[in-house]
């Protein structure tokens, strides 16, 4: 009976990770973000982040090499942003800042993009077209990659999360126009 117990919870565990966190950054993924912020009472911030120019990286250093930085960008996010991380879909993240945190999101969101800009990541480098087919696993690279993000609180005039996000979309892409490597807030 125990070990039929052990089973049953060994499924349902596999079924959660699989339906709640993304399996390549280790966060959790976009359903656990929807669920999160549809439960999510009292006031909040959302920070938005993007991964500045990385499918121009992807196309230098291949789509292996990408998901290598995207692993590394949620990590650092995860241990500096100061709120709850989310793999939001494709180059995106999601943080989210409740109750007292939500006050003062930018400190910790401005944190984590300097941790992210000096972070050092060894990728696979790139071959000269015709050396492609001799290159050994030695052949790597050290990288680093910037993050842009958009930030925006709960108030009178963003009421559910969807206005709120919408809001930190906005400061995103102000971000993204005055040169990347930034942190703006609505």
């Amino acid at each position: 009976a125990a070990a039929g117990g052990t089973a049953v919870l060994a499924i349902l565990y596999g079924g959660y990770r699989m339906a709640y966190i993304d399996t390549l950054t280790g966060l959790p993924n976009r359903r656990a973000l929807d669920e999160a912020l549809s439960r999510l009472p009292g006031n909040y911030a959302l920070a938005m982040i993007d991964i500045d120019h990385l499918n121009g990286f992807n196309d230098t250093y291949g789509h292996a090499a990408g998901d290598i930085v995207l692993r590394e960008v949620g990590q650092l996010l995860r241990r500096h942003a100061g709120g709850r991380a989310y793999r939001y879909g494709g180059e995106e993240f999601c943080v989210v800042y409740e109750g007292r945190e939500s006050e003062k999101p930018l400190p910790p969101l401005e944190r984590a993009r300097k941790a992210v800009g000096i972070q050092r990541v060894d990728v696979p480098a790139p071959a000269p077209k015709r050396a492609r087919r001799n290159r050994t696993p030695a052949d790597t690279k050290q990288v680093s990659v910037t993050i842009s993000a958009g930030c925006a609180q709960r108030g009178p005039q963003r009421r559910t999360w969807e206005d709120v996000m919408k809001a930190a979309d906005a400061p995103l892409y102000k971000a993204k126009q005055k040169g990347r490597n930034r942190v703006v807030a609505a």
